[in-house]
């Protein structure tokens, strides 16, 4: 079991296509499952998530995700939105009032002047209330919810990746590449920003809930405020670096993907030991404390693994190697384990396991 888990990790950090293991590194995006078992999804995807990484990495971004996260998740449940496309302003903005494109979209959720107006925001010398988070964030939401509930009704397809697409190249755009390619968004030939904009929300996402699946691949803690930065690319946060552009465009036969996650299963366990000196990529040994069945298999009551450790604003991420499918929690289901806490002998741990084989 460890030469299999140890082989699977090795092929994320080689970034090789995902078709092979497709079914242990599952990808969602609004409860859509991402088609990673299409070579060029999977290949898109990872050449966008490095090309992420520098913004992710940026110590101001986090911190103005922490303030507006909270925001934005509120009007995103009240127009019953998927809390994913919380991460959407960070693709368009950073999560920065005054941006402002080229084509006039301005403000957190970079909205054009003539949506603006269609919603009753004011727009003066004075004032622009593109720039106010709230009315923004009210605003963008009623954006998203229309194009969802536009292809529901004329195409019977619920698709909040449509609805994303949209956001980007507007609803006429993308009405009209459905009714000649279908509503399949990953076969799609759209125009290059409008090609990449889906995968790079869910890139961002990606790097934000399961960094502990990345960090390694690229060296070094790419999170930390500390760590040395390595990759510095497309100058300082304010430059457009947020609008890059992945200029690869692929097609593919349309497939029907209605998979849903699983209700996760939680399986005790504990950090054998202590970790006073820990840093960015020590090993943690880890005990289970039950029976699990995992993707990779069956473990008993005792067994041990160890894995690297990462540190995120004070807690410890861990890649246990089973992709997406088993994550490490601390006893109040928060992810990872907080820093100090860590420093503590045979310290309890939840494993959220999602990759158990459905009983018969």
């Amino acid at each position: 079991m460890k030469k299999l888990r140890l082989s699977f990790v090795c092929l994320l950090i080689a970034f090789t296509p995902l078709t092979a293991i497709a079914q242990d590194h599952s990808v969602y995006f609004c409860g859509e499952r991402i088609p990673v078992e299409r070579s060029f999804v999977a290949d898109k995807l990872m050449n966008i998530i490095r090309k992420q990484v520098p913004l992710v990495n940026l110590p101001a971004l986090r911190k103005r995700a922490q303030l507006y996260f909270p925001i934005a998740e509120k009007y995103l449940r009240l127009f019953g939105i998927p809390e994913d496309l919380k991460y959407l302003p960070i693709v368009e903005s950073g999560f920065m009032a005054t941006v402002r494109s080229a084509a006039g979209a301005h403000g957190f959720w970079q909205i054009m002047p003539a949506t603006a107006r269609q919603y009753g925001m004011v727009m003066n010398e004075v004032i622009d209330e593109r720039e106010d988070i709230n009315k923004a964030s009210e605003v963008g939401c009623k954006l998203l919810k229309f194009h969802y509930d536009f292809y529901k009704k004329r195409y019977g397809v619920a698709s909040w990746t449509l609805s994303a697409a949209a956001y980007n190249n507007g609803i006429g755009n993308i009405d009209k590449a459905i009714r000649k390619q279908g509503t399949d968004y990953f076969s799609m030939q759209l125009n290059p920003e409008t090609a990449a904009y889906v995968y790079k929300i869910i890139a961002v996402k990606e790097l934000f809930e399961y960094p502990e699946i990345y960090m390694k691949s690229f060296g070094y803690n790419v999170f930390s405020t500390t760590a040395p930065k390595k990759i510095k690319k497309g100058g300082d946060e304010n430059d457009e670096a947020f609008r890059q552009i992945d200029l690869q465009v692929s097609s593919q036969e349309n497939k029907s993907l209605e998979e849903k996650p699983k209700p996760p299963r939680y399986v005790v366990a504990h950090i054998s030991g202590s970790h006073k000196k820990f840093k960015d990529g020590d090993l943690i040994k880890i005990v289970v404390d039950q029976d699990m069945t995992t993707n990779l298999g069956y473990s008993r009551k005792g067994y041990t693994f160890s894995v690297p450790g990462w540190i995120i604003d004070d807690r410890v991420f861990m890649d246990l190697g089973y992709g997406h499918s088993l994550t490490l929690f601390d006893t109040d289901l928060k992810k990872g384990i907080a820093l100090e806490d860590l420093k503590k002998k045979n310290v309890n741990v939840m494993l959220k396991n999602t990759g158990y084989q459905e009983e018969e």
